[in-house]
């Protein structure tokens, strides 16, 4: 167990890790990323329900979404399809987490809107083609390493149809500010969030200033199982994104402020990107 917690807390590489599937595919934490998503009152895993609202508005008003093909990556259990679908779009939601795809699923046959659910990981996995909106929402193109998310730019090109959109939103400069590094365990960390039985949780936080990017580390300890879980965090500057999306083949038509719908100031918290297929 020494040796474990010495590395554990060593301060490792830049995204030198990547386990975001984990939190989806593990049975018990994907039962409770779902409970989060559902929650109105919290937007842990998903935004409240009239922040949703507003973006898909936003987008319905800036791009139009009738008779459009969409397709959400990282669509979870629905949440942003299902709007958009009510706006009369033909939404494919893409998913790995097959617990929140069924509750998707469940949701559209009840409100009979005709989603297609596929599962699958956008980084390597086919992606449907032809499309003129693909959406990233959430912060999960901040999670990223600068090799994923260029990969991913190539592949969310190909999907889409000449003069196609691409909107996605990140996590800011002004945020990183508020990061601070920091040490703790505890006996069932985030009240029983990592398992269902008992265990002991560790968590490490470091910033890496030079680059805006923030990681938490967890190390949960159960009886019979001992797992490690990363958490990167970008945080970016509006040319950089628009740096990133030029090198793509794309041009960059808006960024937002997620709250107002209006223009994004240097102050402000996350910003919507909006941007077109050359």
């Amino acid at each position: 167990m020494y040796e474990i917690l010495k590395t554990f807390l060593e301060r490792p590489a830049p995204f030198s890790a990547y386990t975001t599937a984990d939190l989806w595919t593990d049975e018990y934490v994907s039962a409770r990323m779902l409970e989060f998503h559902l929650d109105p009152s919290c937007d842990l895993a998903s935004r409240r329900p009239e922040a949703i609202d507003a973006l898909v508005k936003w987008l319905e008003t800036h791009v139009g979404l009738a008779g459009k093909k969409v397709t959400d990556l990282g669509c979870g259990p629905g949440l942003y399809a299902e709007r958009m679908a009510m706006h009369g779009a033909r939404i494919t939601g893409f998913d790995f987490s097959q617990r929140s795809l069924a509750h998707a699923r469940r949701q559209a046959s009840a409100k009979k809107l005709a989603i297609e659910y596929q599962h699958g990981d956008y980084l390597k996995d086919i992606l449907p083609e032809g499309q003129n909106v693909v959406t990233l929402i959430y912060g999960d193109y901040c999670v990223l390493s600068p090799a994923q998310r260029a990969a991913l730019l190539k592949r969310i090109h190909g999907m889409l149809k000449s003069g196609g959109h691409f909107l996605f939103d990140v996590f800011s400069r002004p945020q990183f500010g508020q990061i601070e590094e920091g040490f703790v365990c505890e006996r069932r960390l985030m009240n029983g969030f990592w398992a269902e039985g008992d265990y002991f949780g560790f968590k490490i936080t470091h910033r890496y200033d030079d680059q805006y990017l923030a990681l938490d580390r967890y190390l949960i300890v159960e009886p019979k199982r001992t797992r490690e879980i990363y958490n990167w965090m970008q945080y970016f500057a509006p040319d950089e994104i628009a740096a990133e999306l030029s090198a793509a083949g794309f041009e960059t038509a808006e960024i937002f402020d997620l709250t107002t719908g209006g223009k994004w100031i240097a102050k402000s918290p996350p910003f919507g990107v909006l941007a077109r297929k050359k």
